[in-house]
């Protein structure tokens, strides 16, 4: 057995090609391990994109309501005209402003030598309706009808609280055809001026309203007037303003005609005055939410002439000048107890100041059913 074992050498060459073989599957295997490294590091990268479906459109909104849109516009339209409206009667005003307080010939109406009229006195009349013509007019009834009986006595006011009364009641009117004066609230919205003042217009016509205090300017309705005529006739008109809002308006209320010497105040806008604010050249610029300070004059009753007729003229000394026609002459308790229409001049150069008397005026009001608050107690 011994003789049959191989020698170390015959071993050792055995060996070789175990050795090489492993080297060579060594070598395969290190040379696989780079070629992979090499793809997986080297290898290009493939982006894929994959493109969603695009979203759905957002459903259309839905139509306009057609019966809306006719409407907006039909407001639209009516603003449209009533601004043009406005904006034509402030030009009138530019031209009218200078005209004075109507001045009556023959205030007693006795038809007897008349007293001249100052130069422009008496307002151009370019809105007179002919005879016959627009809505019956009203004729006032007589002054004593239905009038409660004065009873108690009303307390005096501040001249802080007269004046803040008579801002927030009076106003500025300017008529369709550009005559223009004052005139006051004795109702939400009523508004009474003289008849002169809105141009002697049949009921129906329109006028514009606006104040300091009610911050912007409305169209009202003429709806009742006193007959045309001279002497002793009324001279009232009544226009209705729908668009007022409820409660910025503070109404004064009526009472008989105070005695002789009694305290009274004119509320108005004489032209003399109001020329003089700013606020006036903003308003005639077009800025219907300027206008002039309400102007105030203290005065006393000097008499009550024509009572036993009917109709009662209160002469006074509170000074009323071009624009203060339709404007509420107050007693001391804040009550109108006249409104001023004109003035009577001498070649003396000497003014008698008239006021309408609230009776005769309460006497067409009722007549005209327009509502008013008649107080009936004094006030002391």
């Amino acid at each position: 057995m011994a003789e049959n074992a191989p020698s170390p050498e015959e071993r050792q060459k055995s060996r070789w090609p175990l050795i090489l073989g492993g080297l060579v599957g060594g070598f395969l295997l290190l040379a696989a391990g780079l070629a992979l490294g090499w793809y997986l590091f080297y290898r290009p990268i493939v982006n894929v994109a994959v493109q969603l479906p695009a979203p759905p459109p957002p459903p259309a909104p839905p139509g306009p309501d057609q019966a809306q849109v006719k409407a907006l516009e039909e407001q639209i339209e009516k603003q449209k005209a009533a601004n043009k409206q406005i904006e034509d009667q402030i030009a009138l005003l530019k031209e009218r402003l200078k005209a004075d307080v109507c001045t009556i010939k023959d205030p007693l109406g006795k038809g007897g030598p008349a007293s001249p009229a100052p130069a422009g006195a008496l307002p151009e009349r370019k809105t007179e309706a002919p005879p016959g013509s627009g809505p019956a007019k009203v004729t006032p009834a007589a002054a004593s009808m239905d009038l409660p009986q004065t009873g108690g006595k009303a307390g005096k006011m501040t001249p802080a609280a007269l004046a803040q009364a008579l801002e927030q009641a009076t106003v500025l009117v300017v008529s369709a055809g550009g005559d223009s004066g004052s005139g006051f609230f004795v109702g939400p919205n009523y508004v009474v001026t003289n008849h002169h003042v809105v141009g002697r217009a049949a009921p129906g016509s329109e006028a514009l309203i606006l104040s300091k205090y009610l911050k912007n300017g409305y169209i009202g309705t003429v709806v009742a007037t006193s007959q045309t005529g001279q002497g002793t006739e009324a001279d009232y008109a009544v226009i209705k303003v729908d668009d007022v809002p409820a409660g910025s308006v503070r109404p004064l209320p009526l009472a008989a005609e105070p005695t002789a010497l009694g305290d009274v105040i004119a509320a108005g806008y004489p032209s003399i005055a109001i020329a003089q604010d700013r606020n006036l050249r903003r308003l005639l610029a077009g800025d219907l939410k300027a206008a002039p300070e309400v102007v105030l004059t203290k005065g006393t009753v000097s008499a009550v002439q024509n009572k036993e007729r009917n109709t009662p003229m209160v002469l006074h000394s509170a000074d009323i000048s071009a624009g203060n026609s339709g404007g509420p002459l107050i007693d001391s308790c804040g009550r109108v107890v006249g409104i001023n229409t004109y003035i009577v001049t001498s070649r003396q150069t000497t003014k008698a100041n008239y006021a309408l008397g609230s009776s005769w005026l309460a006497a067409f009001l009722r007549g005209a059913k327009t509502p008013f608050d008649w107080r009936a107690d004094s006030c002391a």
